[in-house]
């Protein structure tokens, strides 16, 4: 028998809740971070000067494993990850596992990272533990491969050969998924690599998403034809019967691609003023809500004003399946105002939670808190909250 979940307002003021996982110790590390993490020169050149430490084989990996990567990431294990995994189910939150590793080089890193994620999905179909497996699919496949497909030039048979292999490994990936009962997020990408992203989690919508949606595919909605895009692919599928996995973010890679349109002199393919990205992911909201008998959404934010959004909707249109159809989701360490609260208040959250080996997560890290300090209040957000709460426990 189903447990009944009453759904309550959500309020992500409520740092009793938000923080009620964390030690007292664990707050002071989170409140250092995020001291840190608001000077984004300082979060570059630690990057710069983290990975050259790993390359020239310093001893830094403890310090990392006590900081950065203890409140960022779940371990260098997925055994070490379940930990984690754990406790979150504790206050009603799922997990999104994601295994760190940036773009692998060759076919036998492709094999590995395929391997370590099947692994986890026979994992997460023997514990029960696991809802969400994320894949990014230059883990699995070749940059240049995807980067020549986006920019319509031909591919050399020993090209072919090399994406076919990405495709048969992600087929896979996705079939070990739909029996174990569980769900992929297929992860966005620059815009440069995005095109065969989208054509394969298409292609693995039609063949696996006929009874729920086992596949997402993720849309990020600071690029200026994401609407559109998310439009024609409801379109494109209207009489055929699958469920459309629809994940957004906001973006990801938002200096990257204002740098890259500037210098090959192309138009900016993603929103230069915040207020038109934010308006794009409510709107994006809005045609999932209203295609929801065919549609599950998982909205992947960190903004406040969208998850309130999104959580006042779903009271207000009484949309009584929403968590087998909406899913809230944070990363491991940030807006845990949000996360813990939504589940409080009776919603579908989740965390992604990376992990990995320090050497091959460290570039993964750093990306995320460059990106942290790229929105635009962000890290003083959390700040906030972090002491608010250390002051309600007196410990400043």
């Amino acid at each position: 028998m189903k447990e009944t979940i009453t759904v309550k307002p959500f309020d992500p003021d409520d740092l009793k809740v938000a923080f009620s996982t964390k030690t007292d110790e664990e707050l002071r590390l989170a409140h250092l971070l995020f001291r840190v993490m608001g000077r984004p020169s300082l979060v570059k050149l630690g990057g710069i000067a983290t990975i050259w430490a790993l390359r020239l084989k310093l001893p830094i990996k403890g310090l990392i494993r006590s900081t950065i990567y203890r409140h960022f990431c779940g371990g260098e294990t997925v055994q070490e990850a379940q930990r984690a995994i754990r406790k979150l189910a504790t206050r009603h939150v799922a997990t999104v596992l994601d295994y760190a590793a940036e773009a692998e080089k060759d076919e036998n890193g492709f094999d590995f990272v395929c391997d370590e994620i099947l692994r986890n999905v026979r994992l997460a179909k023997a514990t029960g533990e696991i809802a969400y497996i994320s894949v990014k699919l230059t883990g699995i496949g070749e940059r240049d491969v995807f980067q020549k497909i986006s920019e319509r030039q031909p591919l050399t048979e020993k090209e072919k050969s090399s994406y076919a292999r990405t495709e048969a490994r992600l087929d896979m990936i996705c079939q070990a998924v739909s029996e174990a009962g569980i769900t992929l997020y297929i992860d966005a990408e620059e815009t440069w690599l995005q095109t065969p992203i989208d054509e394969l989690a298409e292609k693995m919508t039609l063949r696996y998403n006929n009874r729920r949606a086992v596949v997402f595919n993720t849309l990020q909605m600071y690029r200026t034809d994401r609407i559109d895009y998310l439009k024609s692919w409801l379109k494109r599928t209207e009489h055929s019967q699958v469920n459309l996995g629809v994940k957004i973010v906001r973006g990801a890679y938002l200096e990257k691609e204002q740098e890259r349109a500037t210098e090959k002199g192309y138009a900016c393919p993603v929103f230069t003023q915040k207020s038109d990205t934010d308006n794009s992911f409510n709107e994006a909201i809005d045609i999932c809500l209203a295609n929801l008998h065919r549609v599950e959404l998982c909205a992947a934010t960190h903004n406040e004003s969208s998850t309130r959004y999104l959580a006042q909707r779903i009271l207000n249109d009484g949309i009584g399946d929403h968590r087998q159809r909406i899913h809230f989701s944070q990363l491991y360490g940030m807006s845990d105002n949000l996360t813990f609260n939504l589940a409080h208040a009776g919603f579908n959250a989740s965390k992604y939670l990376p992990y990995g080996a320090v050497q091959t997560a460290v570039p993964y890290l750093i990306r995320r808190a460059e990106e942290n300090t790229s929105i635009a209040g962000q890290s003083g957000r959390e700040l906030t909250l972090l002491k608010e709460e250390m002051q309600r426990r007196k410990l400043l």
